[in-house]
């Protein structure tokens, strides 16, 4: 079976809350072929579920875009998408105790109009658990 590390794959999307399944369901399709177990697994679904509704309501009908990237040791979720009036993005308190939780590691930005989330989760042999 070929290594899956350096597996990217990018999906853009309307922002339709329905379609946060999609999302999940690539997530966890991603962290299976890095072996993450199954806590990890559902904390990685749930990571990338806060990540799109967050854009999803940044969002003023431009596509979501969401790109993943499995190395030997994390998966790394970026998210992005244009700001409904070009502004500042504002991030749920609550979606970031739940990074917090969940994540790796988490952060938020938006510059130019354009909000970026970007989600990291350590394997578990590679967090030292």
């Amino acid at each position: 079976m070929p290594d899956p590390a350096g597996t990217a794959f990018e999906v853009s999307l309307p922002p339709d809350p329905r379609l946060l399944r999609v999302l999940r369901l690539v997530a966890s399709a991603m962290a299976s072929l890095g072996e993450f177990d199954l806590a990890a697994v559902e904390e990685v679904r749930v990571a990338v579920d806060e990540l799109g509704t967050t854009l999803i309501g940044a969002s003023g009908g431009a596509p979501i875009e969401i790109s993943f990237e499995l190395t030997d040791t994390t998966l790394c979720i970026d998210g992005r998408t244009a700001i409904d009036g070009g502004g500042d993005l504002e991030v749920d308190p609550l979606t970031d105790r739940i990074l917090g939780v969940v994540a790796t590691s988490h952060e938020w930005n938006s510059a130019n109009g354009v909000a970026h989330g970007h989600i990291e989760k350590h394997m578990a042999s590679a967090a030292g658990s």
